[in-house]
Parts: structure tokens; sequence; C-alpha cells
């Protein structure tokens, strides 16, 4: 098993209230999820009108695969230019034990 995590960290200029930035945020979770077979949460920084850090996972057997999936989410948050990305962080765990 092999699973494939990243944290982003947006920053929505212009947005004046947690209605605005909700209403961006659903947009990028929604079209995120319908290109990607990932889970996706906004996880942090909830309070402030301007931020949110949004955190994924995808899990699956082939480490390529799930490798180009974590990053190709990243240049899919960047590219729908609804916010702009300020950090990117990911990972790879990959299980090694025997299955009995």
């Amino acid at each position: 098993m092999v699973i494939g995590y990243g944290m982003i960290d947006l920053f929505m200029d212009g947005v004046g209230s947690l209605k605005g930035k909700r209403r961006i945020l659903l947009k990028i979770l929604d079209r995120t999820r319908n290109k990607f077979p990932v889970s996706i949460t906004e996880v942090d920084m909830q309070d402030l009108w301007q931020r949110a850090r949004l955190g994924y996972c995808v899990v699956g057997t082939n480490q390529a695969i799930v490798e180009r999936t974590v990053e190709q989410v990243c240049r899919f948050v960047e590219s729908l230019h609804l916010a702009q990305v300020t950090q990117v962080e990911t990972g790879i765990v990959i299980e090694k034990g025997q299955r009995v």
C-alpha cells in the first residue's frame, strides 16, 4: 500500500468575509475531487478570511501513480487561479509489510 499526502497553503486576495472564503474553497475542493481520486478538505486557518490550508491524500498500490497524483493535485489547484498557493508540502508513505 502506498499513501500520498499533501498540504497546500492558500492566500485569497480581496476576500472580505468567511462567506467569500468558503465560496472560493468550495470551488477548489469540488473541482479537485471531481478530477482526482483524492480526499481533500480545509484543515487549518478556518477563522482567517484570506488564508486557508488544505490537506489531501490518495491511497493506491502503485507508487508512481500515487506520486504523480500528489504532484498533479498541487499543479491543478494552482492552475485554477482562484487563490495564490503560498506553500506546498507533500510526502509518500510506503507499507513494507508481508501479507499473511
